[in-house]
């Protein structure tokens, strides 16, 4: 029995991975889940750099939990909590290249090599993609090229546990009950 849950580094991990493939770019730097820690760009105005940012996303769907029960032994069930859990991914993008990389990400998205990818992790995409937007930013007195796209996932996560089964149970009678009619 073992639960099938992404942990918050495994998403960061696939989704960082597949935006390289997405991307066409084996350099490690080109596409990043962490922001500078000082806070000033670490890459230059003519660099084409990737932000990966995955967080849990809530919807209706989401809300949904279903419980199975199957025989494990003579003694225990094997309880299995079937959820679907929300996840956005958000690309920020940098450079003279952004809005291209942006729109080509979001194409991409839909391939099915891409699908492939995301079901062998039980991740499913929310095929209402918006546009990427465009959104030049300004640093140091120059305007850096910068888009910015999302996307909405779903994970199946399964968390299972054992039940035992009921072995026996005390059965009380009492015929002092008045029954009142009418």
């Amino acid at each position: 029995m073992a639960d099938t849950v992404l942990t918050q580094v495994q998403l960061e991990d696939i989704f960082q991975s597949l935006t390289s493939q997405l991307l066409g770019t084996t350099d490690p730097s080109a596409v990043r889940i962490t922001w500078p820690k000082d806070g000033a760009p670490s890459w230059r105005i003519d660099d084409d750099v990737c932000f990966v940012s995955v967080t849990p996303s809530d919807n209706s769907y989401t809300r949904q939990l279903q419980t199975d029960y199957s025989p494990l032994d003579q003694e225990s069930l094997n309880s299995t909590l079937a959820y679907t859990a929300g996840v956005r991914v958000s690309w920020t993008l940098y450079g003279p290249n952004s809005s291209d990389n942006a729109d080509l990400i979001r194409a991409k998205l839909f391939f099915d090599s891409t699908k492939s990818t995301l079901i062998s992790n039980d991740l499913a995409l929310i095929t209402d993609v918006p546009m990427p937007i465009r959104q030049p930013e300004l640093f140091n007195g120059e305007w850096w090229n910068r888009a910015t796209l999302y996307a909405d996932f779903n994970h199946l996560v399964k968390r299972q546990s054992t039940v035992p089964y009921l072995q026996s149970a005390d059965v009380l009678v009492s015929a002092d009950v008045e029954i009142k009619e009418g």
